[in-house]
């Protein structure tokens, strides 16, 4: 039995305690991996948001460098000012000298006018763009002009120029600008050329080349860095253009993540030597491509220091919730399980002992513990009644035993006048007796309460017998239906009426002991102390 309640309150604790920590882990678990999630997506795409917000800036500034040289090199091809100047006719060449300064100025002042609207450092603005005019032998001007090449502000021949790669493809787009980078020794430069045609009779006047150094979209991209990642500017044969990574003009068209670049902008992901990273690009009109290029690590920086500050806080609040949760139950368990001990008490059980009271705070447990002490009362006042009453129904039985005694005595005693009363030949005085012995064995009947119907028959027939001999002319039918002869009925229930019935119904009333009157006198009859008035009546019961 010890063994028994020792492992009950474990029980009970654990059959409380698991099941609820195992809701509050689940939850917890639920709830941190939820709040991890989310702020890992949320920093994710803060990342990637970032990522794309500078790809666009350097996108933009460099559309504006870019827009900014074909503005210039548009009002070169539309000025008629120019036009002017390149198409005049002159009869010595010398004439031509100061229209040739004219127009020299004129390209000096819009390579000023376009810093105007350039947003880099001040120590680089002074060789931000250069505007270049290579004239034909059409040109009035070109007589005049240098016949070296200088990519410079200022007028060149373009004789020389023609053997150039971009001056093919500027010859195979007659409509249209070509755009190239190159080095000038000092700087490295971008440029875009267009054909400069005469307005009066559309002969090809000349070349208008528009050149910027990169180190003004350095600056540009300068502003808009991104952590652990890098931009990149292609042309539009995939030669490097701007980069802090590649050198100026390094050709990356046999690289495989510039092979997965497909259309105009869009996002693809790629390994870069062992690490994975996420390109981002988009396209200019003139063909050439800005990469935005991130590390994948960049995006998941946060991965796991937010993870693991979610298991920390986790695991404090499921620290926080265990302890509260086991206070609770402690609470709630120990009460009961001091319950149940003392309930297995021998000392306790046999009322030796009363039962220990002790208050949880816990309503229904106190509550509990009250009514299970008040039952232990009430079952050992009721084992004492019962006991009690057992007790008196034993003495009751022995009472009764002893009873029975002189009920077999009288027996005895009647049956003994019996056989006298054969043996001296008196058979009346025999029927009497066997009467009078049946009249008490039914109505002792072994101290039954109820009986058949067909022995309390029996017994008012006996009583009758004895009533036959003090009437002589009693006559008595009892007729008693087969279906309610094992009918059950309280003892002696009849015989009360039967006697009821001879001394009110035949008016047989007692008479004086003291002067009695003898027999036969009026028709009327004394017997025993009671006076028979009608002689010739009959009993039906």
């Amino acid at each position: 039995m010890k063994t028994a309640v020792s492992r009950k309150p474990s029980r009970l604790f654990y059959r409380l305690s698991v099941p609820m920590l195992g809701l509050i882990v689940a939850f917890i678990a639920l709830f941190t991996t939820a709040a991890s999630y989310i702020l890992i997506r949320v920093q994710n795409d803060h990342a990637l948001k970032m990522a794309e917000q500078s790809m666009k800036f350097v996108y933009r500034n460099v559309w504006y460098q870019f827009d900014t040289m074909k503005n210039v090199s548009a009002f070169v091809l539309s000025n008629s000012f120019i036009d002017n100047l390149v198409d005049q006719e002159y009869e010595n060449d010398f004439e031509a000298i100061g229209d040739f300064f004219d127009l020299q100025t004129n390209l000096q002042n819009l390579s000023l006018l376009s810093l105007l609207h350039d947003f880099v450092p001040a120590n680089i603005a002074q060789t931000t763009y250069t505007v270049t005019m290579a004239l034909e032998p059409t040109s009035s001007l070109y007589a005049v002009s240098p016949a070296e090449i200088f990519l410079g502000t200022g007028i060149i021949q373009a004789n020389d120029l023609k053997r150039q790669e971009w001056f093919k493809r500027l010859t195979l787009h007659e409509s249209g600008a070509v755009w190239w980078s190159q080095s000038n020794g000092a700087n490295d430069m971008i440029y875009t050329a267009s054909r400069k045609l005469g307005h009066k009779d559309g002969r090809m006047m000349g070349t208008v080349i528009i050149g910027a150094d990169t180190r003004s979209i350095h600056g540009v991209i300068g502003n808009a860095p991104i952590d652990k990642g890098y931009h990149l500017l292609l042309d539009d044969r995939n030669k490097v253009i701007y980069s802090d990574r590649y050198s100026f003009m390094e050709d990356l068209s046999g690289f495989d993540y510039i092979e997965k670049l497909q259309g105009t902008s869009g996002t693809v992901k790629a390994s870069i030597g062992n690490e994975a990273f996420r390109i981002m690009y988009d396209s200019f009109d003139n063909g050439w491509k800005l990469l935005s290029i991130v590390p994948e690590s960049h995006f998941s920086r946060y991965t796991f220091a937010i993870s693991a500050v979610g298991a920390a806080i986790g695991a404090t609040a499921l620290f926080i919730f265990s302890f509260w949760l086991r206070s609770i139950v402690v609470r709630v368990t120990v009460p009961i399980s001091r319950l149940v001990n003392a309930m297995h008490r021998r000392e306790v059980l046999e009322f030796h002992e009363p039962l220990p009271t002790f208050a949880s705070g816990i309503y229904e447990i106190d509550e509990l513990n009250q009514k299970f002490a008040s039952m232990l009362v009430m079952i050992r006042q009721l084992i004492e009644k019962s006991f009690n009453e057992e007790i008196e129904r034993r003495q009751l039985q022995l009472e009764l035993m002893q009873a029975q005694i002189n009920p077999h005595f009288l027996y005895n005693t009647l049956d003994l006048i019996n056989c006298r009363a054969l043996i001296s030949g008196d058979k009346e005085t025999s029927l009497i007796v066997r009467s009078l012995a049946n009249v008490f064995r039914y109505g002792l009947n072994k101290g039954k309460t109820w009986i058949p119907l067909q022995d309390e028959i029996r017994q008012v027939e006996a009583y009758l017998d004895i009533q036959k001999m003090m009437l002589d002319d009693l006559s008595v039918d009892i007729r008693l239906l087969d279906e309610l002869a094992d009918v059950q009925v309280v003892h002696l229930i009849l015989q009360p009426l039967v006697k009821t019935a001879l001394f009110t119904g035949l008016r047989i009333k007692p008479a004086a002991a003291e002067s009695p009157s003898p027999p036969g006198l009026n028709g009327a009859a004394w017997c025993c102390g009671w006076r028979i008035t009608a002689r010739a009546r009959t009993l039906s019961c």
